[in-house]
Parts: C-alpha cells; sequence; structure tokens
C-alpha cells in the first residue's frame, strides 16, 4: 500500500521512533507534498567524472588501488547556494539530497524524478531507485541529461519525490546488510561496485588457475 500525505504526515510526527520517517530538513511541507509523496531537494555535493587516459576500471584489481583508482577518475564539485551546477547533454554526475532519510523498518521508498525536470531531460537515477527498509543517510541521485541544451540545476531546487510503500517489519535494516556501502552517509558518494563479494571470489578463482 502506498502512503497518501496524510499518513507520510502522521508518520513524519510519530511518537515511535521506529515508525517515524525521518527527512530533515523539511524546509516547506506546503511547497514539498504532494498527494502520495513528498518533494526532495538537490543538495551541494556533486561529483563528476574528468577526463583521462584511463581506459577502464578494472573490478579485479585490489580493493585499495579501485579506490584510489576512481578518487583520480571522480572530481569532486562543491557548490554554493546561490550558483548552478551545470549539466551538459550527454553528461553524467552524481549528487545527493539535501535532506537526510531516514526509514522505519515497515517501509520500502521509492526516489522518482519530477516531471516538471523530466520534460526538460533530467534523468535522477538510472537503476537505483530503490530505497531499502532501513536506510539512514542521504539519498544519491545519478543526473543525466538527456536533451540537446545545458541544464542549470541550483541546490535547493526541488528535482525529485519519494513515495513510501508500507509492508511487514524486515528482519534485515539496510544498515545491517553485511555488504553495505551506502549507509549512513551525508553526501554525494561515488560506486563501491569493486567490493561487492562476487569480485573477491573471482580474484580468488583467478589466483588458483594462474
Amino acid at each position: 500500500m502506498i502512503l497518501n500525505e496524510l499518513q507520510i504526515l502522521e508518520r513524519l510526527v510519530h511518537p515511535d521512533p521506529e515508525k517515524r520517517i525521518v527527512i530533515t530538513p523539511l524546509v516547506n511541507p506546503t511547497e514539498q507534498f504532494g498527494p502520495t509523496s513528498v518533494d526532495l531537494r538537490l543538495g551541494t555535493d556533486f561529483q563528476v567524472m574528468r577526463r583521462s587516459n584511463l581506459t577502464h576500471l578494472d573490478p579485479m584489481s585490489a580493493c585499495a588501488d579501485m579506490g584510489r583508482g576512481l578518487q583520480r577518475t571522480m572530481q569532486h564539485v562543491k557548490i554554493r547556494p546561490t550558483e548552478p551546477f551545470v549539466l551538459h547533454p550527454g553528461e553524467f554526475a552524481l549528487a545527493s539530497t539535501l535532506e537526510f532519510v531516514r526509514i522505519p523498518l515497515d517501509l520500502a521508498a521509492r526516489l522518482e524524478g519530477r516531471s516538471t525536470w523530466g520534460r526538460l531531460g533530467l534523468q535522477i537515477h538510472a537503476t537505483a531507485g530503490f530505497v531499502d527498509p532501513g536506510f539512514i543517510g542521504a539519498l544519491t541521485f545519478e543526473l543525466s541529461n538527456v536533451s540537446t541544451i545545458p541544464l542549470e540545476l541550483y541546490p535547493g531546487v526541488r528535482i525529485s519525490q519519494i513515495c513510501f510503500f508500507e509492508g511487514a517489519a524486515t528482519a534485515l535494516p539496510y544498515a545491517q546488510k553485511r555488504f553495505t556501502k551506502y549507509s549512513r552517509k551525508a553526501s554525494t558518494a561515488s560506486s563501491q561496485f569493486f567490493k561487492d563479494p562476487e569480485y573477491q571470489r573471482i580474484r580468488n578463482a583467478q589466483l588458483i588457475s594462474k
């Protein structure tokens, strides 16, 4: 069942912390509440891929080497609230919500773009729109501009909306998953795909086969 605006509001002020949705700062509820969603704003932290002579990212490298390679590849950009981040056609950037979010154990959520921005060609995520029960932190945007004109994106602007689905409480909150990589992040976090256990098993198999 998807929560409507009254049910979301009830969860935001719920007396039981385990049942409470946290969205902070909730700057202007009048602007941000929809019938079944809450609009979320763009933060001030971005990560963009530098152009370089790097031919590829090798997930078989040691985790420490991959981490250093990603740091060289991704450029961190922090902008002031009054200046725009310009996303050019065909470009990709990581960003995060201005809001810090906590999802109760009996809710899951979906992060979607607002149609106002979709009509201009802005996509806010590639595949990662689902938010697990128990998630805590800022939510990541995977921004793409599929239009033919540059888009100026200002911090604090509502580019997304989050909706909530009720179910049975999970016994495995996102923050307690064994291989959780993005819990409790307060700003934009780059991919940590190379830490997935599948790659370590492949590395071990490659060593055995040599």
